[in-house]
């Protein structure tokens, strides 16, 4: 009877019973070996995974290498967190419906980057509904859609460079989800916040500029609800995502509204599942 030995998919050295044989455990304790999410087989950080290299397909979304489906890692990650924003108790025709209007919003959009965004939040919406209904009759054609989408918005080489001013000025035109209140907002997690304060019956403001001193960076919180004057009050903050640029924003947001000693709420991601 013969045995194979298990060795090091990264040395090839004897491993004993597990996956690293002792150097190659020692390298991954410094960080200089990984576990590949896709495929879990360890590699050197400063290389791509064998699958990465092997893989012909591309991103939906940005174009980037896509070994194990129509999604890089990153988007595919961006996509998941989206897809926790949604209500898990909406019905099928509800995310349907969702998702045929969200679908056209997106081709009346500018910027290329919220037109990205929100076809994740197609697939997120695509995904959910096959999740909670085993329905597949939009996961059949989201690939599709995002494809047919990309291409349509996609910018062309000579497109100018948008300035961060009409960036912002476009992001204001393409809010999606209208409240209760008539608040434009950009995710459905924002728009149940935005509807608890309504029927609560407490005056808000939805993105307001925060009262720093005009020679420091500009904070737009994400609600604002007057307690004493128009000045005045308790400022509102919805941390939705979890990703290395949105926590950085994050801890400097924190740090000025303590630093200027300004009343803040904090509402991590899933809180505002809990109305009460």
């Amino acid at each position: 009877m013969h045995f194979s030995i298990p060795r090091s998919n990264i040395c090839g050295k004897n491993s004993g019973y597990f996956p690293l044989c002792k150097g190659c455990n020692e390298l991954k304790n410094e960080g200089k070996i990984v576990k590949c999410d896709i495929c879990n087989t360890w590699h050197y950080t400063d290389e791509p995974c064998e699958c990465e290299e092997e893989s012909n397909q591309i991103c939906l979304v940005c174009g980037e290498s896509a070994p194990k489906g129509s999604l890089c890692r990153d988007c595919y990650y961006e996509m998941i967190d989206y897809k926790d924003t949604f209500d898990k108790n909406s019905k099928l025709f509800e995310l349907k419906d969702y998702y045929f209007n969200l679908k056209s919003n997106i081709y009346r959009m500018k910027t290329f980057e919220y037109v990205q965004n929100n076809c994740k939040k197609l697939l997120a919406l695509a995904y959910l509904s096959e999740d909670l209904y085993d329905d597949t009759s939009l996961t059949d054609r989201v690939d599709n859609d995002v494809a047919d989408i990309i291409s349509a918005k996609k910018p062309k080489i000579e497109t100018i460079e948008v300035t961060d001013n009409a960036k912002t000025q476009d992001s204001r035109k393409e809010e999606l989800i209208r409240t209760m209140d008539g608040h434009y907002v950009k995710s459905n997690s924002e728009a149940t916040i935005d509807d608890i304060l309504y029927e609560a019956r407490i005056v808000h403001c939805y993105e307001r500029r925060v009262p720093i001193n005009s020679d420091e960076e500009t904070i737009m919180c994400d609600w604002f609800v007057p307690v004493l004057n128009s000045r005045q009050g308790v400022y509102i903050e919805y941390w939705g995502q979890n990703n290395k640029e949105y926590n950085k924003n994050k801890e400097r947001k924190r740090k000025q509204y303590k630093d200027h000693n300004i009343p803040l709420i904090e509402i991590e991601k899933d809180d505002y599942k809990d109305k009460q």
